[in-house]
């Protein structure tokens, strides 16, 4: 766990706080009706049934790497475990939550062609919005490691080579 830096707890915080959230309700949709007296019956959505099977599946890649690029740092592997875990996070987590962020602020319509403007968002919307740009700026960070020690990045220089024969320090060149 020595060589976990913040950079892999806040990718770790973002998969799990996405994974949490698919279970709780991201969208609303009030409707009064007309009764006496009136009421008001509320129809919430869960982030499995609201995003769409392909923004889920985005979600829960974009996790499962998270989660993978966490373990391989915490079992102390080398770069060459961890920067294949950390490149394809990059490369999956950015897509996905400019998608996110769409598909939120577009507000589906539910299945039944809502308007976005009557569909509100939950909290857990929100909060696995920031769990995932959490992630995609964590696995950034994560990708730029400049650290010089650590057993991965332990470097001794090859010995040096011979002098060829003949041309060692006193003989003279002709």
């Amino acid at each position: 766990m020595k060589y976990v830096r913040a950079s892999e707890w806040a990718v770790l915080a973002g998969a799990l706080g996405i994974l949490a959230t698919l279970w709780q309700q991201w969208f609303s949709y009030a409707v009064t009706l007309e009764m006496f007296p009136p009421r008001e019956l509320t129809i919430t959505v869960t982030g499995w049934h609201g995003l769409g099977w392909l923004m889920v599946t985005m979600l829960i890649i974009t996790a499962v790497i998270g989660i993978s690029l966490f373990l391989t740092f915490a079992i102390g592997a080398g770069d060459a475990a961890t920067l294949p875990f950390g490149a394809t996070l990059g490369a999956v987590a950015i897509p996905t939550s400019i998608a996110l962020l769409l598909v939120l602020l577009s507000r589906p319509g539910l299945g039944v062609d809502l308007p976005a403007s009557e569909v509100g968002l939950e909290p857990s919307g929100w909060i696995g919005a920031a769990s995932t740009v959490l992630l995609t700026a964590g696995s950034l960070v994560s990708i730029r490691s400049e650290r010089t020690d650590g057993r991965s990045r332990a470097y001794s220089p090859p010995p040096p080579r011979p002098a060829p024969p003949g041309e060692g320090p006193g003989t003279a060149a002709a």
